[in-house]
């Protein structure tokens, strides 16, 4: 009598199992419905399961928090959920929940810094985004050099142009440290294959030349030749005298249109009144801008003049430039 007493425990034992087994079954695998197309979720690190679970069902987007944490305990995997934002949709079931907790499958997000940008430009980009943490905002130049520890006291034209991922809880800083990191792996990669014979005495002379180049030309072939003028002036102790440093100089005073007015207007980065490089880089110059400033073509141009197709006219003496400025600019 024992002994079938025992086996019917057993059996109704096993059967409750079974029962269970297919019930969390059916808990972690069937789909589960929102209210909306998309939930989002910020799974913050150290928050325990109780505290998950009863956010998700605050959220509606499980029922039972007792059920979820008993999944999480089968599983075996309460601890080691990773934090960061979450999206979670419509029809996803608990398993998937959970394996998207325990993958640390994150929301990521994308942010591009343009080749030509300048600091303020990256700044009000970065400012406007509404998926980074904000910890620049008010800070002068010189204060943002110090909170990223750059080289320079002033951080202009020392990112990297180019898409960034991040994710939560991600902040300006770190992009811009990213940023900065990028560019000074691709300056010394490209430092260390310069051609022979450069007046640049330092990679940051080369950057603002190629914030120069970036700034005179879209037009990727013609970069190296831009590049060769540069140099060949600065070689030969003539002014740069390119547009894009005065505008830059002029700050909020340039209205869209330079005049001979705004080359006479005292300012460092005025080429048209100093020798030599302006003190800084004026833009973000492309990694195929440094390589043009790095690079720059062999020849005789030391003047050019758009041509107003995004191209320029090269000439290698005054006379011929002079008559490039009437064709294109007066359109004598």
């Amino acid at each position: 009598m024992r002994k079938l007493f025992h086996s019917k425990i057993v059996l109704f034992t096993m059967a409750f199992a079974v029962v269970c087994l297919i019930f969390i079954g059916y808990y972690l695998f069937s789909p589960r419905h929102f209210s909306q197309t998309t939930k989002t979720y910020i799974f913050s690190p150290g928050t325990n399961s109780h505290q998950l679970a009863d956010d998700l069902k605050r959220l509606n987007i499980i029922e039972h928090p007792v059920l979820f944490r008993i999944a999480l305990r089968v599983e075996g995997v309460g601890k080691s959920l990773k934090g960061g934002e979450y999206h979670f949709t419509p029809g996803m079931s608990i398993q998937t929940l959970i394996n998207k907790l325990r993958r640390g499958d994150v929301v990521r997000y994308e942010i591009t810094l343009v080749d030509g940008w300048t600091l303020k430009q990256v700044l009000i980009v970065l400012e406007n985004n509404p998926y980074l943490q904000h910890s620049l905002k008010g800070l002068t130049p010189h204060q943002i050099a110090t909170q990223l520890h750059l080289k320079h006291k002033n951080p202009e034209g020392l990112f990297l142009p180019e898409t960034y991922q991040y994710t939560w809880p991600d902040s300006d800083k770190n992009i811009l440290e990213r940023a900065a990191k990028a560019l000074q792996i691709v300056l010394k990669s490209e430092w260390s294959t310069r051609s022979t014979g450069l007046i640049y005495k330092t990679p940051y002379q080369a950057l603002i030349a190629a914030s120069l180049v970036q700034q005179e030309s879209g037009n990727d072939p013609e970069r190296p030749t831009i590049s060769g003028v540069i140099y060949r002036r600065l070689s030969k102790g003539m002014r740069l005298q390119i547009d894009p440093t005065v505008i830059y100089g002029l700050g909020e005073r340039y209205n869209g249109k330079l005049t001979r007015k705004d080359m006479r207007v005292k300012s460092p980065y005025n080429t048209y009144l100093h020798y030599g490089l302006p003190p800084t880089p004026i833009a973000l110059a492309s990694a195929d801008s440094i390589y043009a400033a790095l690079h720059p073509n062999e020849g005789e141009q030391l003047y050019f003049v758009a041509k107003g197709d995004g191209t320029h006219h090269f000439s290698s003496n005054l006379k011929a430039h002079d008559a490039a400025i009437r064709k294109y600019l007066l359109g004598k």
